[in-house]
């Protein structure tokens, strides 16, 4: 028992010990338009996913950003009240899309 139980943490070590150098990820930096409430989406939006997740949406009309929004709430739970979804919207609206009343 004994061996076996050397034998793999041998394998383990050596199996994880392959690379040679530090790997470095590279950054990636996604600037969010400042101002008109920025903090709040910040605030929400960034507990879950990046801010280059919003950005590679592409430009979308109200209804679909209204939509995700509730999604988020409804479906994911995100603890955000009524008036600060409403600034969410309103601010990717604004920046990050455009006003329509298709439904995307």
């Amino acid at each position: 028992m004994k061996k076996i139980f050397l034998l793999t943490l041998f394998l383990a070590v050596t199996a994880f010990s392959q690379v040679a150098k530090p790997i470095e990820m590279p950054y990636v930096d996604y600037p969010m338009v400042k101002g008109d409430h920025d903090e709040v989406a910040q605030q929400y939006c960034l507990i879950c996913h990046s801010w280059g997740y919003i950005l590679n949406q592409g430009k979308k009309s109200r209804p679909y950003w209204s939509g995700t929004v509730a999604k988020m709430v409804n479906e994911f739970k995100a603890p955000i009240g009524k008036e600060d979804q409403q600034i969410i919207i309103n601010y990717l609206v604004k920046h990050y899309g455009y006003e329509s009343t298709a439904q995307h």
